[in-house]
């Protein structure tokens, strides 16, 4: 066990130098995790998770998605749209179907979450790919997180732009199905998830209601741009902790 994590630790001290002069090792990597509270593959993937967002640059979240909810346990955070944005991955990446664990990495490449090596792997190979990074800027106010997305000079690409609402820590007492009697401890769970529509690549100032994390119970928000689609692979990223959600 001890050589496991030491192992361990030293694959994630190495991502760092994937990044090659030229390209913006600086852009947050965002690793997107599929999950559901009824699977009982998740768990292993939900502490590698956790590992993963204590590293520099590294936007992990956890997407619960709704299509295990009939095997005993209803995973009362999942929703029917987060399903739909891992398919709209899986359809893109030529991927057959859905399955949980399953982390996403820049909406580029996938593999197994609970899978440390590839993991690890699949970032470094994201790191290594030429990519964008379009600066977004985040502040709040107590009414409202404002999203400053800078003027990009003849790029004609569609670019979607999503708002997510995090929480970095849950707790969830499982009861029931083949979790039954454990204790999850869920990292940057969604908690919502706004779409907030095409953006022309001119410079904009958008506004999110602050009511949305309030109400949803998040303690973060998260910015990702989106290529082509409102599912393409991501070319830009930022993140805030929000002082005034009120939780």
């Amino acid at each position: 066990m001890l050589k496991y994590w030491i192992a361990s630790l030293f694959l994630f001290l190495a991502l760092p130098v994937h990044a090659q002069e030229g390209q913006t090792a600086d852009r947050l990597t965002v690793v997107e995790l599929f999950s559901s509270q009824g699977c009982p593959n998740c768990p292993p993937a939900y502490k590698l998770l956790s590992d993963i967002s204590k590293e520099d640059g590294i936007l992990a979240l956890n997407w619960p998605v709704d299509y295990w909810d009939y095997l005993g346990w209803r995973d009362d955070h999942a929703r029917r749209a987060y399903s739909d944005h891992q398919r709209a991955y899986n359809q893109r990446l030529g991927e057959p179907g859905v399955y949980t664990p399953q982390m996403v990495i820049d909406g580029r490449l996938e593999t197994v979450g609970s899978r440390r090596k590839a993991v690890v792997q699949k970032i470094g190979q994201a790191r290594d790919l030429a990519r964008q990074n379009i600066d977004v800027t985040l502040q709040e106010s107590e009414e409202a997180c404002f999203i400053t997305l800078p003027d990009l000079e003849n790029d004609e690409r569609k670019i979607f732009v999503r708002a997510v609402f995090y929480r970095t820590e849950t707790i969830a007492a499982i009861s029931r199905g083949d979790n039954e009697g454990k204790t999850l401890n869920l990292t940057n769970l969604v908690r919502a998830s706004l779409d907030l529509g095409p953006w022309s690549g001119d410079k904009e100032i958008l506004s999110v209601p602050m009511i949305k994390a309030t109400e949803s119970g998040a303690d973060h928000m998260a910015v990702i741009l989106h290529a082509d689609d409102e599912n393409g692979p991501i070319i830009g990223a930022a993140r805030i902790r929000l002082s005034s959600a009120g939780v």
